[in-house]
């Protein structure tokens, strides 16, 4: 039972594909040093194992995914759930399923 912390959007691919892994949930944070100051967690579960990539914003996208960053309620820069689905889609496929983990994180 150990979490693994992956540095690069091939890396979680990789593993992801390794593990036969259906579902991918996510959790976007505030993250002080970013610019915007938003965070995005993509996390699968392996076994009894997890793996974590994070990924910071840069500008309008995210760093290592490239996801848009959005103008979401009053102005303030987000990910929305439907740009992450169309990238997690895309890259790993179809059927894979995409969880939102955001509030789950703060219990």
């Amino acid at each position: 039972m150990a979490v693994h912390r992956l540095k690069s959007w091939k890396e979680f691919k990789q593993k992801f594909a390794e593990c036969g892994a259906t579902c991918v949930l996510y959790a976007i944070e505030d993250y002080p040093l970013g610019e915007p100051p938003i965070s995005l967690r993509l996390l699968f579960t392996c076994g009894r194992d997890t793996y974590v990539l994070s990924d910071f914003a840069r500008g309008n996208r995210m760093r290592l995914t490239g996801i848009p960053i959005r103008p979401g309620r009053g102005g303030i820069p987000y990910v929305f759930y439907e740009d992450i689905e169309a990238f997690i889609k895309r890259e790993l496929g179809p059927n894979v399923r995409v969880v939102d983990f955001t509030m789950t994180t703060f219990l």
